[in-house]
């Protein structure tokens, strides 16, 4: 791990924008509290009970390694730094970081998968400017619970042709005698998750896929969203699934209080949402390691309670005495009155 000074505001606000963000022109910055986030061990938070990694081992055709190892890899992984990212980041040779295709799905799934009937398929897609490999460790992480999780990519990641793609593939190999996730792909527990730009892309996938998923494949059903501090390019009133929101007090690029929370969540009308914005996340926490990114557990936990009804984990988001709130990880914590009913 390595941590590099910050080098003026100006610079590293510049450094940002060229970078994993999506290009927002809000300036605007909110102070958390970084002390260490410790819980009562008479109520375990989400981060202690999902934080970790998970009992499966992990199978990837993604072959990641440094970002250093390119020029622009090397700009990156000192902006994540400026921005306070204790991990360095990691890269596949995608270009513009290497001589590999723009353009690509990468597949994690368990290596223990022939001895489970089927595994629930998560899609995340980055952010933009934001290399596949940079969310290896996050994937993992969601693969040694159990999933399957394809990351689509193609540099701008914006729009819902790119989980749709991911999507896709996925079909792809439950159908493929010759893929060792024939007939494993859970596409009645499929979730569609993304960071910064992806999460727009994952929220416009999820606006209308439900209305042709059957058209698609007779057992394809989504599950619900994972938006981890969302671009703009998305808005609530479209959704009709369970949708997680994941900000943070840091986070400057999507601030808590701009769209995710006005046209994003707070006009999700037709669907359970929550809404939970942590203090010392900012918005390239999620391609730290996944156990510096302080909601990891909350995320694992809404995939589980999507994924598998794991009741432990539906309890962080259900019933009137949900745990969540009193998670001292959250500055925040939100639900409308269709997730409050949620049982």
């Amino acid at each position: 791990m390595t941590r590099t000074q910050t080098p003026g505001r100006a610079f590293a606000a510049a450094l940002a924008a060229l970078t994993l963000g999506i290009g927002s022109l809000s300036t605007a910055t909110a102070v958390a509290d970084d002390s260490a986030i410790t819980a009562p061990a008479a109520d375990p938070t989400a981060q202690d009970l999902y934080g970790g990694t998970g009992p499966h081992p992990v199978a990837t055709d993604a072959r990641v390694g440094p970002c250093q190892d390119s020029i622009v890899g090397f700009v990156q992984n000192v902006a994540v730094h400026i921005f306070g990212n204790t991990d360095d980041l990691t890269c596949t040779a995608a270009f513009p970081n290497g001589l590999d295709s723009p353009a690509g799905v990468d597949t994690y799934y368990p290596a223990d998968i022939a001895d489970l009937g089927s595994a629930p398929l998560v899609v995340l897609t980055g952010g933009i400017d934001a290399n596949p490999g940079m969310y290896d460790s996050l994937a993992r992480q969601w693969t040694s619970q159990g999933f399957i999780v394809e990351i689509p990519y193609e540099w701008f990641n914006s729009l819902a042709y790119v989980p749709a793609a991911g999507l896709a593939l996925a079909i792809m190999h439950d159908r493929d005698q010759n893929s060792p996730l024939f007939g494993k792909v859970d596409l009645s527990h499929t979730i569609l998750a993304g960071h910064s730009a992806g999460g727009a892309a994952a929220q416009q996938l999820a606006s209308v896929l439900p209305g042709v998923a059957a058209a698609i494949d007779p057992t394809l059903h989504v599950a619900g969203v994972l938006a981890i501090e969302p671009g703009p390019v998305a808005i609530g009133p479209l959704l009709t699934v369970p949708t997680l929101f994941l900000t943070g007090v840091n986070d400057f690029v999507v601030p808590d209080f701009a769209w995710v929370r006005w046209w994003q969540y707070n006009l999700t009308f037709n669907a359970p949402a929550w809404i939970a914005n942590a203090r010392g996340v900012s918005h390239f926490s999620p391609v730290d390691g996944a156990d510096a990114y302080r909601s990891s557990g909350t995320a694992v936990a809404w995939l589980r309670y999507l994924g598998f009804g794991d009741e432990t984990a539906g309890q962080f988001f259900v019933g009137p005495d949900w745990r969540l709130p009193r998670d001292k990880t959250y500055f925040s914590v939100e639900r409308n009155p269709l997730a409050a009913a949620v049982r």
